[in-house]
């Protein structure tokens, strides 16, 4: 089924369509807002570009790239174009090491050029140490000094480099971070590279631009103004919908390009499409319009709450869910999960908020109390590399009805452990009994749980080979054993320290949560997606997030100095943060939406709120409204 390229055509569409069959390529931005259909009209221009230009494009053996945010997200657009072998859909890291996986000896160059640096840094570093510092981290530099000079002897070694998970360089491995930063810096640095990648994609379409990396776009525009007009480069977004730190946000368009906006919205209520519109009324000026028939255009519901800050949080959280079950036209905002259509669902500023709720506490802790940005951003995103484990094997294997169930065997098969058999190894019948007992144990170890029990769970799986570890987690738990030249920075292994720590029933409530099996969210887990009722919870003390402040954004709390500061350099604030937070978790709803702020000072809150915009002459609803007989 090809319905988002039969929908019908926005004027948007159209100006994109005229952009493609100009006389020459021109790339060019499309902003679409929330709710715009951004993705059919991505599917509706690739789809557009194979109808009217496949046949030049098999002549030439090309394809027209399009590069998204997920595998999913991949799947669902190749299928949207009916599998046309013309578009290759990839995320980022897939079509970066496909374009530079032939290019052996250039990335033999990069890496070697790398782990120079790293020792240089190490070297700087040490310059600078006073004498109180330099006993206490002289040690740990020798260590990783010895590490990265034996990397840079091994990897004289490396015939080939394949792509995985995490980076072992000696073994040849090379990890996600790796490709988003190598390949970049091979294009910049290749005009070789740029013309073949030109030629094989003349068309490169970027789904969700404004989370892409920096030094990825740098990149892209590069092509684009090496070949000056061979190549059509879409970035498709919005940046007020940039919802990870390392994105770009916006994407500049260069002169020669075009910029198209997508006004409309076809998901929200008018109500809610007003607040939409107030939220982003001082970021950059787009005004979304309905994008339903009228006829089908519903007023739908828009409630504000002011609560106090104390430990009732919960409580009164559970009482607005009651009062809009009653007051509302919506029906029930109190099922277990909005999924089923019944209940509202409920986003929350950052995640530590859901963990409280959750019972995730201490694994949010290990990844975010801890100093690995890197770390923390996939623990948000649900693709952190340490808890991969767990979501591959050990849950699934715990979760099986027995030890010999088929479901067990077909997690093992997968991942590669029990039978990855070297063709000298006969004793199959051995290996399987020893997993059995493996398993049992494991599951024994994981219904029990408690502190540490991560530790033990992956000790164990580790041990008894149920599952190929990540280079890094080798590194890990046997420091001296076969990838013993890996560096761990300190940042890595305190997260590592308190993972292992931590009860390995908080994994389970965090993948629940992940996957959208609860009534919570953040705008992390939602993105892209819709509910009918939506309830947005902002608390700045709970959420204990300096990033983001809603109480600065309404005016209830004073900018700091660096708030000023950064202001007035025009550098990203914490109100574009916060308001592009906000608008991301307001535009979710499709019918019905409720705000609760949560604040220190009720009145004060109430009195800042009422002068912003976002309530637009409604009522602001406090605590002596949720009285029963006030309702």
């Amino acid at each position: 089924m090809r319905s988002r390229v039969s929908a019908p055509d926005t004027p948007a569409d159209i100006q994109l369509r005229g952009l493609l069959d100009g006389d020459q390529l021109r790339s060019f931005v499309m902003v679409a807002g929330a709710g715009s259909g951004k993705t059919t009209s991505l599917v509706k221009a690739l789809d557009h570009v194979v109808t009217q230009h496949g046949a030049r494009l098999r002549a030439r053996t090309q394809q027209v790239a399009c590069i998204t945010y997920t595998e999913v997200a991949a799947k669902e657009i190749h299928s949207d174009v009916g599998n046309s072998p013309l578009v290759s859909v990839s995320t980022i890291h897939s079509f970066l090491w496909t374009l530079i996986k032939p290019f052996q000896r250039d990335i033999g160059r990069w890496v070697d050029h790398h782990i120079r640096s790293a020792i240089q840094e190490i070297q700087e570093k040490q310059e600078n140490y006073t004498s109180r510092t330099r006993s206490t981290t002289i040690a740990k530099d020798a260590s990783d000094l010895e590490k990265l000079n034996l990397q840079l002897q091994l990897v004289k070694e490396v015939e080939r480099y394949s792509y995985g998970v995490g980076s072992d360089y000696a073994k040849g491995i090379l990890g996600h971070e790796d490709i988003v930063t190598m390949v970049p810096d091979l294009i910049l640095d290749s005009k070789l590279l740029v013309r073949i990648v030109a030629s094989k994609h003349p068309y490169i379409f970027v789904d969700e631009s404004q989370d892409t990396f920096p030094k990825v776009v740098e990149a892209l525009k590069y092509i684009d103004a090496q070949v000056q007009g061979a190549i059509c480069l879409g970035f498709f977004g919005d940046p007020m919908q940039q919802i990870f730190q390392r994105g770009v946000g916006e994407i500049v368009a260069e002169a020669e390009w075009e910029r198209i906006e997508k006004p409309e919205n076809f998901r929200s209520s008018s109500r809610v499409l007003n607040v939409i519109n107030q939220v982003r009324s001082d970021a950059d000026g787009m005004v979304q319009v309905p994008g339903r028939l009228p006829e089908k255009q519903v007023a739908g519901e828009f409630f504000f709450f002011v609560l106090p800050a104390d430990d009732q949080r919960s409580e009164r959280l559970e009482r607005v869910r009651a009062w809009l079950g009653q007051n509302s036209e919506a029906g029930s905002w109190a099922a277990d999960s909005a999924d089923d259509g019944e209940g509202a669902k409920i986003l929350m500023i950052v995640h530590r908020m859901v963990a409280k709720r959750m019972g995730f506490e201490q694994l949010y802790a290990a990844f975010h109390d801890g100093g690995s940005k890197g770390l923390k951003e996939a623990f948000d995103e649900g693709d952190a590399w340490p808890l991969r484990p767990f979501e591959d094997v050990i849950l699934p294997i715990c979760a099986a009805d027995s030890v010999d169930s088929p479901s067990v065997i077909a997690v093992l098969r997968q991942s590669g452990g029990v039978f990855n058999l070297d063709a000298s190894d006969q004793d199959l019948r051995k290996r399987l009994t020893l997993a059995r007992d493996a398993v049992s144990l494991l599951r024994t170890n994981v219904t029990e749980g408690g502190s540490g029990s991560v530790g033990k769970a992956l000790r164990l799986a580790v041990a008894a080979g149920l599952f190929a570890p990540d280079p890094r987690l080798s590194a890990y738990l046997e420091p001296d054993g076969m990838h013993a030249e890996i560096v761990l920075g300190s940042e890595t292994k305190e997260v590592l320290d308190a993972f292992l720590a931590c009860d390995v029933g908080e994994i389970s409530a965090y993948f629940r949560y992940i996957q959208q099996q609860s009534p919570y969210a953040t705008q992390h887990g939602t993105k892209g997606t819709e509910f009918s009722k939506v309830i947005v919870v902002l608390d700045d003390e709970e959420g204990k997030y300096s990033l983001y402040s809603y109480e600065k954004l309404f005016g209830i709390k004073e900018l700091s100095d660096t708030d000023k500061r950064n202001l007035a350099a025009g550098k990203d604030s914490v109100l574009e943060r916060t308001r592009r937070l906000l608008y991301v978790c307001v535009s979710r709803a499709v019918e019905s939406l409720a705000v609760v702020v949560f604040a220190g000072n009720t009145a004060e809150a109430k009195l800042a709120i009422e002068k912003s915009k976002i309530v637009a002459g409604g009522k602001i609803l406090t605590d002596a409204d949720l009285a029963p007989e006030a309702s």
